[in-house]
């Protein structure tokens, strides 16, 4: 399997028709792309729902993707904007039952704008120090951290043909470079 350092080369490869670099795509950000979803506070069902619509759409836009390195920024704008979708569906729905509780819980799911901004430029920030990190980190990061079925040392150990005993020690020294990186790129 080619490892794609990069969104960029990522995302050329889904274009140049690379079925496998598309897989990838999916695996890089399925976590991200649903766990935006929850914590807007739609159902697991209405997750799966808002994760699929997201992918549809990024497939619908990804030659057209200018700042190919903001994907995870991207993802996260676009799965906010399909959960309030999906909200706001439900509300009207629940408005024309009179529900007024449900809608007051789904208003209060919608994050303020600043919050929102911030989440994203954090998100921005660690996905620049990822990219700063040496391959191996950055992979054994990604799989302790951003895939969703959270696999287990024995399989991280033989996805990344490292000693499983090593995976830990590995995992401090890895977090500890992350937090390096971070704190130079003004991480608070």
């Amino acid at each position: 399997m080619t490892d794609y350092r990069t969104d960029t080369q990522l995302i050329d490869a889904c274009l140049a028709g690379d079925r496998a670099a598309w897989d990838r795509l999916v695996e890089r950000y399925q976590r991200l792309v649903y766990s935006v979803a929850l914590r807007q506070g739609l159902s697991a069902e209405d997750a799966d729902d808002v994760f699929q619509a997201v992918f549809v759409i990024l497939l619908g836009k990804l030659d057209t993707c200018r700042d190919r390195e903001r994907l995870g920024s991207w993802l996260t704008t676009i799965t906010r904007r399909e959960a309030w979708r999906v909200l706001r569906e439900r509300a009207a729905h629940a408005g024309a039952a009179g529900d007024e509780q449900e809608l007051a819980a789904q208003a209060a799911a919608e994050p303020p704008p600043e919050a929102a901004l911030q989440e994203l430029e954090e998100q921005d920030l660690i996905r620049q120090a990822m990219e700063r990190l040496g391959t191996r980190c950055r992979r054994l990061l990604w799989q302790l951290f951003y895939t969703q079925e959270r696999p287990s040392y024995a399989d991280i150990a033989r996805e990344l043909g490292m000693p499983e005993g090593s995976i830990g020690p590995t995992r401090a020294r890895c977090l500890e470079q992350l937090k390096a990186i971070l704190a130079q790129l003004g991480f608070r």
